[in-house]
């Protein structure tokens, strides 16, 4: 009887040790794709799920990897590269959530160019070869049916401020931009040819990541942030006017028409349910192989791990956030 009380005693005691400790999340930088994760805490809603958390802002994905795995945070949300190269390196960390799986670029014409085929022939502003502007250009150019080998010309330019002071300069006919520099490109008379989103351009772009051992020894930790994500998403997709507040505070802009920009941009592009894809996952590994050859052999099921995503899924819990 004495070792039963006890154990019942445990069991009460480890879940309230875990929510005194506050839980630190990492994420890369501050861009619109965060929205979620910055609506969940200032509106407190890891905090319903039992977790106390501070979020910490990174300027690198590598430098938020690196905290992840040394423990210094607990749950990073950063982009998908740097979590797949540093599983290739031999770090145990795994992504439980895919929020955003497609690019979030848009490709920037000349006025005249309104059909994917006065394309052809035309010059296009990158930023490198091999960097996720070109891949972007790419992908986009193959679902319009347009050869990016063949039917035009890629230029290595630069940045996004770069490719647009080419556009402006007339030496580039197109290229890719990301918001709310899609907004600047609109208000200087180009054209928004089409989103990669709207093309139904799938790619791996954004993970919610956890190290394995940390996972395995925290479900309900793992399950509370999950939930807390979750709901920030759902509270993204109903509260607009919050939303776009909490997006000005995060990301100190002040300008009205860049906040409604990515907020309409990125509450459509971020689903419900952030399950991956394996056509996304292909174009991953395909940019990553460029720059690390072993990439080539990393398997979807080797960096995924939906069990705790499924898991709440199959609960109804998400169903119920949209009620």
């Amino acid at each position: 009887m004495t070792s039963l009380l006890l154990l019942v005693c445990i069991q009460l005691i480890l879940p309230a040790c875990l929510t005194a400790q506050t839980i630190r999340i990492g994420s890369l930088g501050l861009s619109g794709p965060l929205l979620p994760l910055w609506i969940a805490q200032d509106r407190s809603l890891f905090s319903q799920y039992g977790l106390k958390t501070e979020v910490v802002t990174f300027q690198g994905g590598s430098t938020t990897i690196q905290a992840l795995v040394a423990g210094e945070v607990k749950f990073a949300a950063t982009g998908s590269a740097p979590g797949a190269n540093a599983r290739l390196g031999g770090a145990d960390v795994v992504a439980i959530a895919e929020w955003v799986n497609t690019l979030p670029y848009m490709l920037i014409v000349t006025n005249e160019i309104d059909t994917p085929e006065k394309l052809r022939k035309k010059r296009i502003a990158i930023s490198r070869f091999g960097s996720a502007a070109h891949y972007a250009v790419r992908l986009v150019l193959i679902k319009m049916g347009i050869d990016p080998d063949k039917d035009v010309q890629m230029l290595q330019i630069g940045d996004e401020s770069l490719r647009l002071g080419a556009l402006r300069q007339g030496s580039v006919d197109a290229t890719v931009l990301t918001p709310p520099a899609n907004l600047t490109a609109r208000n200087l008379g180009f054209r928004v040819l089409t989103s990669l989103h709207e093309a139904g351009v799938q790619y791996s772009f954004d993970h919610l990541l956890v190290t394995r051992a940390f996972a395995n020894k925290n479900k309900d930790a793992v399950q509370g942030f999950l939930k807390g994500f979750l709901h920030g998403i759902a509270d993204m997709k109903k509260h607009r006017r919050e939303s776009i507040e909490t997006l000005k505070r995060w990301m100190r802009l002040n300008d009205q028409n860049a906040l409604d920009e990515t907020y309409r941009i990125f509450v459509e592009m971020i689903p419900a349910k952030p399950y991956g894809n394996e056509e996304g996952w292909r174009n991953l590994v395909e940019v990553i192989t460029s720059t690390n050859p072993k990439a080539k052999h990393l398997q979807s099921k080797e960096m995924f791990d939906y069990t705790y995503l499924r898991e709440i899924d199959k609960s109804g819990f998400i169903d119920a956030l949209y009620r």
